[in-house]
């Protein structure tokens, strides 16, 4: 069984799987693996991922529809029209022959993976405006966008799977970027979306409380896929992170503003809208100002200077590339529009992250704190913990859904049945009614805080002609209040 490349050279199978099993197989010649059976085309391989089930055996009946010319899987199928390839791990497997097909991109690059419970945007952000500064031709794969080299496209998925990512990388190699930096979620590490390819630089921002009892290994995993000769970041302030330093079989450096480390971070001052702060590498130490600030954005700007000091980045280079970045969209973004009070969106939605913002913003603000949030994508979990961190730092609080669609109001439900102090507390599920009343109860030295969209795309009205994020929902909103 042969394997098109897309250079039109052919790949033995077992080059690629060598302790696959194949039954039933004449010679056959396949030209792309495809694990979605709406994807399928004549002469594709079709990858089974899905376990035993209706759900599985529909998608495979809709591939041999589409003609698919064999089938790969890592559990037993009954007699198929077609041959069928037996391998330990299929999405492993999947990676593997995605990233052959595509001739091996990732070969031709600098790849670095970021990955973490929060934080990840922002630290690939600034990791890759300094690659950019240095003059480094650099892809990005994160949830804001992909750009390959060329153009920028909005992502259906942070990480692609295995083998949109293999064919993302390839874009980047015929537009001629020399480095990549791909946004690793916990689901991309889980279902390994990274198979068939190695990292240089694997950056380990952060883990939560969740995923050190769930499962303490989940994002060390992303290890797996570092060169033997690749370097890993690693944040020396979070403990989980910590505590692998002592088990990690790679280079490491280690970034901190409170426990020892490599690269260091020292805050100067702290306001709305900028931070000061000392970066030191060794011998060398350079003062830092930025329009972003808090202690969480000091650390991704620390992981962003570590990676420029694994690529020999001199810190001048570093430091003026951390300064040159205004704002990140939908990460402590602020709104200016005239308004006598401050305005903010953020992404953060989980327990942990809404704390970390909160904790940054709060001290901040000689006013009130007015929220506008609504419950975590993730479905109830620790929804008492997360109403709890709203009610301990902000002063008044409206629950709302992410846009009009209906299907959140169980979540918006379960959230406010934990709401204690209900004087400064409401529930409004039409979101544009939500900002609308927060922004009205605003007086100046207050700071309306828009938690848990970010940059996301929402319905603003039941027909949907009118789709908006929360930046530039308000910001419509506050010119219209307030015009110049």
């Amino acid at each position: 069984m042969r394997l098109c490349a897309s250079t039109g050279q052919t790949i033995a199978l077992r080059q690629v799987l060598p302790d696959a099993q194949v039954v039933g197989a004449a010679e056959v010649s396949l030209s792309r693996c495809r694990c979605h059976p709406r994807d399928v085309r004549p002469g594709d391989l079709f990858v089974v991922l899905h376990p035993p089930g209706a759900r599985r055996d529909a998608a495979l009946q809709q591939a041999l529809i589409r003609g698919c010319a064999a089938v790969l899987a890592d559990h037993p199928l009954e007699s198929l029209p077609v041959p069928v390839i037996y391998v330990s791990n299929a999405r492993e497997a999947f990676g593997r022959i995605s990233h052959a097909l595509a001739d091996y991109p990732a070969r031709k690059l600098h790849v670095i993976g970021v990955t973490g419970a929060h934080g990840k945007t922002t630290t690939a952000c600034l990791l890759t405006r300094v690659l950019v500064e240095a003059g480094f031709n650099t892809g990005m794969l994160t949830t804001l966008g992909y750009f390959e080299g060329e153009e920028s496209t909005f992502p259906r998925e942070t990480t692609p799977p295995a083998d949109e990512l293999a064919l993302s990388l390839a874009r980047m190699v015929e537009n001629h970027c020399t480095h990549a930096v791909i946004e690793v979620t916990g689901k991309a590490i889980r279902e390994r979306y990274l198979a068939g390819m190695e990292l240089d630089v694997a950056v380990l921002v952060n883990t939560d409380a969740e995923s050190r009892v769930r499962d303490p290994n989940s994002y060390f995993r992303v290890l797996e896929w570092l060169k033997p000769e690749g370097v890993a970041i690693v944040n020396a302030d979070d403990s989980g992170c910590r505590g692998w330093l002592s088990r990690l079989a790679h280079p490491a450096l280690t970034i901190g503003l409170q426990m020892p480390a490599e690269i260091k971070g020292r805050e100067i001052s702290r306001q709305l809208g900028e931070e000061i702060f000392y970066l030191m590498a060794g011998e060398e130490t350079f003062p830092v100002r930025t329009r972003m600030f808090g202690r969480h954005h000091m650390l991704s700007c620390l992981a962003a200077a570590a990676v420029g000091l694994v690529y020999q980045i001199p810190l001048e280079v570093v430091v003026k590339a951390l300064e040159s970045v205004d704002q990140i969209p939908g990460r402590l973004q602020p709104v200016l529009a005239g308004q006598p009070f401050s305005v903010f969106v953020d992404a953060a939605d989980s327990t942990q992250a809404v704390r970390a913002t909160l904790t940054t913003i709060r001290p901040l603000v000689s006013g009130r704190l007015i929220c506008v949030a609504h419950p975590p994508r993730r479905g109830q979990g620790d929804m008492a913990g997360w109403v709890q961190a709203l009610e301990e730092f902000a002063d008044l609080i409206v629950l709302t859904l992410p846009g009009v669609e209906e299907g959140h109001t169980s979540l918006l439900a379960a959230g406010a049945k934990y709401l204690r102090d209900r004087q400064r507390a409401m529930v409004l599920a039409d979101r544009t009614e939500a900002i609308g009343w927060a922004l009205t109860q605003a007086r100046p030295e207050d700071c309306v805080l828009l938690l848990g969209n970010g940059h996301r795309l929402w319905k603003a009205t039941r027909d949907g002609e009118l789709i908006v994020d929360d930046y530039r929902f308000v910001r419509q909103w506050l010119r219209q209040e307030y015009p110049a």
